[in-house]
This record gives structure tokens, C-alpha cells and sequence, in this order.
């Protein structure tokens, strides 16, 4: 229980920011909106497990450094395992990264260039071609998302990923409302879950490398003092 409920909270809190996404689309007024956003949300399904696979790869290999670490005798073999783990996950965020840049890519391109392939609906080959930017913006920030959460979950930090998708499900779902309100286009709900995505990217990646960044930044001032 203690490792379940938080990762309910995790898949609970993923649906319930699809199933908004997917109400306000239906509730604006142009006539294409809905049709669209389904369009780019299958899409978006798509190029996901290619990052899901190397957050599945941190929680299958990253549990056996942490067990090195705390079977460690001595300081250095601590640290040695650490370092080891680290590095690792630094190459799972970089590869997840160029992952994402190429699928969100190739994903972005298909209603931008390749629409009629979809659908032979003129207008709404026409509506779904603005939405491939904010697509695009969406899948890249999912790579540092998906990667850092495979991590968090091998480290157990199971607190902090609930909380952190708590407070998000709770803004994000406020901020679509206020789309709703103004009858935007459909193209600004995928922009704001392309901020959605930052917020929690900015989070995860925080929680596991910004001490380290910040270390090396204070010891570089206090070096050229």
C-alpha cells in the first residue's frame, strides 16, 4: 500500500488531466475543436512509449545500485555507488531527451504536413495544423518528465511525486476552466498542457540534479573569490 497509493495518484492524476483536456475541447464553440484535439491526443499516445520504455528502464536497473549503496561497509563504496547511480540516470535523461526531440518531431509533423492522412475533412485538417507546435512542445518536456519519474520511483521519493502531481492535477484543471470561460481555440488547451508538462519537468529534474547544479555554481563563485 505504502508504494501503490502514490502511484495511483500518479495514473489517476494523468487521467484526470486528459479527461479535462478532453471536456473543454468539446465544450469550445468551433465546430472542429473536439475532432481535433483527438486527433493530436492519439498522436500524443503514440510517441509516448518511447519515453515510458526509459522510465521503465530506471526502475528495472537504478533499484540495484541503491541496494549496492546501503549494502556499502565504507564512505567511499557509498559514494562510488552513488556515483554510479547518478550517472546512469544522467544518461537516461540525455537519451530520453534525444528520443523525445525525434518523436515529438515526427509526431508534430503528421497533422502539420500529412493531415489528409488522417481525416478527408478539409476544415479539420485545417483546425489541426496549428496544434502540432504545442504537440511537439508537449512531447519533447514529456522526456525529462517520463525519465525523472522512472528514477523518483526507483529512489522510492514517493511523497514528493504524489505531491507534486497533486498540486498540479489541482492547477491544471482551474486553467482549462478559465479556457473554457473564454471559448479560446482548442490549440491553447495543448499549450497549456505543454506548461502542465514544464511544471512537472521543472519538479522532477529539481528534486534530482538541482542540488548537485547548485553545488557546483556556489563552488565556482567561491573558487574565483
Amino acid at each position: 500500500l505504502k508504494f501503490a497509493a502514490p502511484v495511483l495518484t500518479l495514473i489517476l492524476g494523468k487521467l484526470a488531466a486528459f479527461g479535462f483536456m478532453t471536456h473543454v475541447a468539446a465544450a469550445l464553440p468551433a465546430e472542429t475543436a473536439l475532432a481535433a484535439h483527438q486527433i493530436v491526443l492519439s498522436l500524443f499516445f503514440f510517441l509516448s512509449p518511447c519515453l515510458e520504455v526509459i522510465s521503465q528502464t530506471a526502475q528495472a536497473f537504478l533499484p540495484l545500485y541503491y541496494a549496492g549503496r546501503d549494502a556499502a561497509k565504507t564512505d567511499q563504496n557509498k559514494q562510488d555507488w552513488n556515483h554510479a547511480s547518478n550517472a546512469l540516470a544522467s544518461k537516461l535523461l540525455n537519451l530520453g531527451i534525444v528520443i523525445g526531440m525525434f518523436a515529438s518531431t515526427a509526431a508534430a509533423s503528421v497533422p502539420l504536413f500529412f493531415s489528409n492522412f488522417l481525416t478527408n475533412d478539409a476544415t479539420i485538417q485545417h483546425a489541426v495544423k496549428p496544434l502540432a507546435l504545442p504537440l511537439a512542445l508537449a512531447g519533447l518536456l514529456t522526456a525529462p518528465v517520463a525519465v525523472s519519474e522512472g528514477v523518483l520511483l526507483a529512489r522510492r521519493e514517493l511523497t514528493y511525486l504524489a505531491s507534486v502531481y497533486v498540486s498540479s492535477t489541482l492547477l491544471f484543471p482551474m486553467a482549462l476552466m478559465r479556457l473554457k470561460k473564454a471559448g479560446g481555440p482548442v490549440s491553447n488547451v495543448w499549450y497549456g498542457f505543454a506548461a502542465f508538462q514544464l511544471f512537472r519537468a521543472i519538479c522532477f529534474t529539481g528534486k534530482l540534479w538541482g542540488p548537485n547544479l547548485w553545488k557546483k555554481i556556489f563552488n565556482s563563485k567561491t573558487e574565483k573569490d
